[in-house]
């Protein structure tokens, strides 16, 4: 059985969507995004959420894991083949969307969460805003054109890419919302809306 420790809305959200979208069963271990349980540090010394145990494979990069789990339990069309165009252009955005878009976020949380109501704003906060504000124009001009980040079709490149703009959606902390598109609010309530997303918001 498939172990996942998760905390809603930390990027184990990524990995439980994929499980639900996939049908694989899994057991969730959901903790507090502070929370520091002893197998957790055990497996993941870095205390970071996700962490995934599948019998002998250890994982703690949701996006790793969530390509671990389509080769592992695939096949699904929620991948591109490398004999798909369009292939590089979608493993281009499996990182994107964590690398690129949401990791500088980390930045904004810790902030907030560890420093005294109205010192919040610095210099390091406004280059993150900025960067996150343009990095948007990215997906905003792919989705004027097609309805999915990459491949023309839901892959996992979208449960990578969405993270980072319903985070910022969904939490006045980030000082982001205004500078979301129409386009990119509306892209991000279909990947809401999808069945397996609102499973994976009512694990508790």
């Amino acid at each position: 059985m498939i172990e996942i420790y998760h905390s809603p809305r930390a990027r184990s959200n990524r990995v439980l969507w994929l499980c639900e979208e996939m049908g694989l069963p899994y057991t969730p271990h959901v903790i507090g995004l502070r929370e520091k349980p002893p197998a957790l540090l055990a497996h993941n010394p870095g205390g970071t959420i996700p962490l995934m145990i599948d019998g002998d494979t250890v994982l703690f990069e949701s996006m790793t894991i969530c390509e671990y789990l389509t080769e592992t339990y695939g096949p699904t069309d929620l991948v591109l083949h490398k004999d798909e165009p369009g292939y590089w252009d979608y493993r281009q955005m499996l990182d994107f969307g964590e690398a690129t878009l949401a990791a500088p976020l980390t930045a904004i949380v810790g902030t907030v969460l560890s420093n005294p109501r109205g010192s919040h704003d610095n210099a390091t906060i406004d280059v993150i805003r900025h960067s996150f504000r343009s990095r948007l124009g990215v997906l905003a001009a792919r989705l004027h054109k097609a309805d999915y980040v990459s491949g023309g079709r839901f892959t996992i490149a979208d449960i990578s890419a969405v993270y980072g703009i319903i985070l910022a959606l969904k939490n006045d902390i980030f000082g982001l919302k205004d500078a979301i598109a129409e386009d990119l609010v509306t892209y991000a309530q279909r990947m809401i809306d999808r069945p397996a997303y609102q499973r994976m918001l009512a694990v508790k």
